[in-house]
């Protein structure tokens, strides 16, 4: 970088002019806004002009202003957003809450009414029973079996007759300490000595694995029997108490040359439908000791 040639000289420039000139000027200024401001107070024809100025500035404050306005808009629907946000999940547990405890309710009428069911069934009877429940089922077509509560502990005995709130459901088969098995109506190995309430014909109901029908045997072609006769138990053999519901004829089929009719019943008891259900202590004594050859299928696995 060259030096300055020797004699000549260097000129600074201030970055602000701060001669006399500037002085003035602020001067001016104030002297100015003193003058406006003692006009302002004392003419009104400032008034006028500072309103039309008004007309003119308001649009312009108006744009200052919307952002602001904007963001406090959103602010509060976010805030409003999130609330009913929150609002709508409080909302939806209770709605579920609501709903478990409806079901639940249900449930609970649906047990008390059944429970009322069967003790009007146990009026019917001079016997001993108790409820119980099911544990499980099988329902297969050559099994028609149930497991209840009730056990060796709770006094129940193979052979031990089981009914619902509508009628006989079976018969225990075999007794553990806490629970016990029973043979369903239904089940191909079941027999149970029956008798015809208008007729009196006497009959034998035996199952056909399947719990909504039962079939009539013993009756012959010209045996007093209709469809809607009711059937119930006789009492004979001793195994089951006498007059308990078990089915209402409907179909009969009479076959010319066949010495015994063919007829279906439905059951009367709802099998394997019902939570409940009732254990019957045979009043005789003898009738708990009664062999199971009383039934000869009703034992067999």
């Amino acid at each position: 970088m060259s030096s300055p040639p020797e004699g000549s000289k260097t000129i600074k420039q201030p970055l602000f002019n701060t001669g006399p000139a500037l002085h003035v000027k602020t001067l001016i200024l104030v002297l100015l806004s003193v003058a406006l401001m003692t006009a302002d107070q004392r003419y009104s024809a400032l008034h006028q002009a500072r309103y039309y100025l008004e007309y003119a500035v308001a649009p312009v404050r108006a744009l200052v202003v919307q952002p602001e306005r904007l963001v406090a808009w959103m602010s509060v629907q976010l805030e409003s957003h999130q609330r009913l946000l929150t609002e709508n999940q409080a909302l939806r547990r209770q709605n579920l809450l609501l709903a478990a405890g409806q079901q639940k309710y249900a449930a609970i009428l649906a047990e008390n009414a059944r429970l009322r069911q069967l003790l009007n069934a146990s009026k019917h009877t001079q016997s001993r029973v108790k409820v119980a429940r099911l544990l499980s089922i099988d329902l297969a077509p050559y099994t028609q079996r149930i497991v209840i509560n009730q056990g060796k502990q709770d006094g129940a005995y193979v052979g031990q007759p089981v009914i619902d709130a509508n009628g006989l459901l079976g018969q225990i088969i075999q007794v553990g300490p806490f629970s016990s098995e029973v043979l369903l109506i239904s089940d191909p190995g079941s027999a149970v000595p029956v008798i015809d309430l208008r007729s009196g014909l006497r009959l034998l109901a035996v199952g056909i694995g399947q719990t909504d029908e039962l079939k009539l045997r013993s009756a012959a072609n010209t045996a007093d029997i209709r469809v809607g006769d009711r059937i119930v138990t006789s009492g004979l053999g001793g195994r089951f108490p006498a007059d308990y519901p078990v089915c209402t004829v409907s179909a009969i089929v009479r076959t010319p040359g066949d010495p015994f009719s063919q007829i279906a019943c439905t059951p009367a008891a709802a099998l394997g439908r019902y939570r409940e259900v009732l254990l019957i202590w045979n009043t005789n004594a003898s009738d708990r000791a009664a062999p199971a050859a009383a039934q000869p299928n009703a034992s067999k696995p």
